[in-house]
């Protein structure tokens, strides 16, 4: 914990407990010792215990006692900047990361956490410096390499992406999270197969679901005409609503269909007729030919566009009785707030001035549907709708479904199903007209071409 050795006993007995991760003895010790005096050391350990159990206000405050008395010390810099992220305070943490660098420029760690830090503040130029920075001094630093793809990727750069996504595999080819990225960013540019190929990595995360142990073979494209096929849904509720076609696409060809799921969308998936049966992750597996993931159905099929057969609306849902849609206007629901814990939340951002520009129109009937939590009720509820204007949520994937009229505005690089080979289309939903941004937080190209278009709605 410290950089110089210290000759208080009950500091080296914290150190030894802490490194010991008996973290309760480290702060009873050094709660001890900061009672009689102010020792540097002490209020280090505690800031990083208190770091690790997210209390992060408190972690800062022993951290910065700690560095009144030793305002130089590189490991006590690094710790505050650390626990900035963690409170998702990047640009103060910017400030601290650099302030370490000017002591020490050779520490990769920290130009890692630096890149981080310039990556969740959109400062992507910077954060490839950085992590480039970081493999300068640690060339085998495998997430560095990681980030420096995804960086890529962000920047549009996808030849570049991918190259480094396959040196993080050529020197460690077990990593799990190269082959995902990989496989997504095939997929975002249009190469299906070996998208499809490398996605199936994402098994081997550590997951519920994909610990479950079948009894039963998995299904590998074998003939399912009066066969029974047990279908394990995963990720998130958009993507289970994206991927639920193709498993109906196999009951009309004749296969038997129980779904195994957790979650909100088990009503919707009891109201489906050509779902036999609904189970959950915990309940015993019930008797079946095949099982088989949701998002490897694809790849077992080979899908790409050009060979979609789908029909749509693909999904059977009540209508809900909806007091707020109007009889005599164009009634429009829009959900452009995004969900703060997604990983697209930073890009989706719109400012509140453009949303309120948008729906102040008196002759159509603007509604917000962010307060509607409930996916069942959303579903009945968007039906009663003549349009959604939306972001990249589980509303777009819903609407979609169900073959609703829907304006999805997704940032310059989106998630990897919207594939950026269709410029204001997508191969998954006849239904839906994409804004896609061209550069992060211009908006003005965007909200100025919906405008246009729902005045003809």
């Amino acid at each position: 914990m410290s950089e110089k050795p210290t000759q208080k006993p009950e500091v080296i007995k914290a150190i030894n407990a802490f490194g010991q991760n008996d973290f309760k003895e480290a702060e009873k010790i050094c709660l001890e010792l900061l009672s009689r005096d102010d020792d540097a050391d002490a209020n280090h350990i505690v800031g990083c215990i208190r770091m690790g159990q997210r209390k992060f206000d408190e972690s800062i405050s022993y951290i910065n006692k700690s560095l009144e008395i030793t305002p130089d010390s590189i490991g006590v810099l690094i710790s505050l900047g650390c626990v900035l992220s963690s409170k998702k305070d990047y640009m103060e943490s910017i400030k601290v990361f650099n302030k370490v660098i000017k002591l020490k420029n050779d520490l990769s760690q920290v130009h890692f956490y630096l890149g981080e830090a310039y990556r969740q503040t959109l400062q992507q130029e910077k954060a490839l410096s950085s992590f480039k920075r970081c493999l300068e001094i640690t060339p085998d630093h495998i997430g560095c390499q990681l980030m420096v793809g995804i960086i890529y990727e962000e920047l549009k750069k996808f030849n570049q992406a991918i190259n480094f996504y396959k040196s993080c595999i050529d020197t460690y080819p077990d990593y799990i999270e190269p082959h995902i990225n990989l496989g997504m960013c095939y997929l975002l540019t249009g190469n299906y197969l070996d998208g499809w190929n490398e996605y199936e990595w994402r098994l081997k995360l550590p997951a519920q679901v994909y610990e479950i142990k079948f009894k039963k073979p998995r299904w590998a494209g074998q003939d399912l005409s009066g066969k029974t096929l047990l279908v394990a849904t995963e990720q998130s509720v958009g993507e289970i609503l994206l991927f639920l076609r193709f498993v109906k696409q196999l009951a009309l060809d004749g296969a038997k269909i129980i779904i195994m799921t957790q979650g909100e969308l088990r009503q919707i998936l009891e109201g489906q007729k050509w779902i036999s049966k609904v189970v959950s992750y915990d309940d015993e597996i019930p008797d079946c030919d095949f099982y088989s993931f949701l998002l490897s159905i694809p790849k077992v099929l080979e899908w790409q566009p050009k060979m979609d057969t789908q029909t749509h609306p693909y999904l059977d849902i009540g209508k809900e009785n909806f007091p707020e849609a109007m009889t005599n206007k164009k009634n429009i629901g829009y959900l452009l707030h995004p969900d703060i814990n997604s990983s697209l939340a930073k890009q989706s951002m719109i400012p509140e001035e453009y949303i309120n520009s948008l729906v102040v129109d008196e002759c159509l009937n603007f509604i917000n549907l962010f307060e509607i939590k409930d996916i069942d009720v959303l579903a009945g509820v968007i039906q009663n709708l003549d349009l959604i204007i939306c972001i990249e949520s589980d509303l777009a994937y819903l609407a979609g479904s169900l073959n609703i009229p829907t304006y999805l505005i997704l940032p310059p690089v989106p998630k990897h199903f919207w594939d950026l080979s269709y410029k204001d289309s997508t191969p998954w939903y006849p239904s839906l007209t994409l804004f896609r941004q061209q550069t992060t937080d211009d908006w003005d190209e965007i909200f100025n071409s919906i405008k246009e278009k729902v005045i003809n709605v």
